[in-house]
């Protein structure tokens, strides 16, 4: 696993993507969304990763998240609060 800041984002921005956040497994998951991740920046106390979906909407991603990476998938985990983060190209090959 990689650290966020060791991690290029650049394969997920500005192409369609599919992104959920998930919580334990005992509780519902929410749906994919369809977005487009227009720009990832540093957040002004360093602590998260945002990432922008336009000039205004964004999600944080903890910096300190554990993080793995395959061609099609991006995943950050945040042990603190239980969360993954899945970020996927949409048309690549993957499970839902």
């Amino acid at each position: 696993m990689k650290h966020i800041n060791s991690l290029k984002l650049k394969d997920f921005v500005s192409i369609p993507i599919k992104l959920t956040i998930q919580g334990n497994e005992d509780v519902n998951q929410p749906a994919w969304m369809e977005k487009t991740i227009q720009n990832a920046k540093l957040c002004p106390d360093g602590t998260h990763i945002r990432l922008y979906f336009d000039h205004f909407h964004f999600i944080a991603v903890p910096i300190n998240s554990e993080i793995t990476k395959e061609n099609h998938m991006w995943s950050a985990f945040d042990k603190e609060t239980s969360l993954r983060y899945l970020i996927k190209k949409i048309g690549e090959s993957c499970h839902d």
